[in-house]
């Protein structure tokens, strides 16, 4: 297994992230055909359902449901990858191998983004809320962590919503103040994060 060290907010790459027509229907009526603005009235129609649904998770929130088909699909990823996953229970803290603690650290530690294709970090605003009414731009919907065994070494899975749309973000910082943060570069638990929270399990 491979893992991503970070120091002072940048990261060296001695470890990694273990990686795995739309038809319009025309008027046929005589002397008449489909006008724009009845097209112009269906594709607002489409894009008002779409912002009615993401209304709907923005006011229901993370359910106990989807939490559960989360559990259960990091359940069985984890025993694919020979790796113990723990999910944060909502009560008792996750403590990872580096020594940071899951969901107190939000407050406590500057969290930056980067990815593995630039050198550039951006602060990001991220807390725990799975109600996702608080303000933040990444919501934290649910935190799964596995301590791999070797100092330091963890993959800890912080699972959000940032703008809509269903983020697994992944953190495998080992040092420095700040805590270092990517999208999940597993689409494995990308599709199976996005699935459940769109509903589609």
């Amino acid at each position: 297994m491979v893992y991503l060290t970070v120091q002072s907010g940048k990261s060296s790459n001695s470890a990694s992230e273990v990686a795995t027509s739309k038809t319009v229907s025309k008027n046929k009526h005589k002397g008449s055909s489909t006008s724009s603005s009845s097209l112009s009235q269906s594709s607002s129609s489409e894009e008002s359902s779409s912002d009615d649904q993401s209304s709907k998770f923005a006011q229901s929130g993370w359910s106990s449901d989807q939490e559960a088909q989360l559990a259960s699909f990091m359940n069985r990823f984890g025993t694919k990858m020979k790796q113990k996953y723990k999910e944060y229970n909502g009560q008792e803290s996750i403590e990872t191998l580096a020594g940071e603690k899951y969901p107190d650290d939000f407050n406590n530690r500057t969290f930056k983004m980067y990815s593995d294709n630039s050198k550039k970090t951006e602060t990001i605003n991220i807390g725990w809320d799975p109600s996702l009414k608080k303000d933040y731009d990444y919501h934290v919907v649910s935190i799964f962590n596995c301590n791999v065994g070797n100092p330091e070494q963890h993959i800890t899975y912080l699972f959000s919503v940032h703008d809509g749309q269903p983020v697994a973000l992944v953190d495998q910082t080992t040092n420095g103040s700040d805590c270092m943060v990517k999208e999940t570069a597993n689409q494995e638990v990308r599709t199976a994060f996005a699935n459940i929270f769109e509903g589609n399990n």
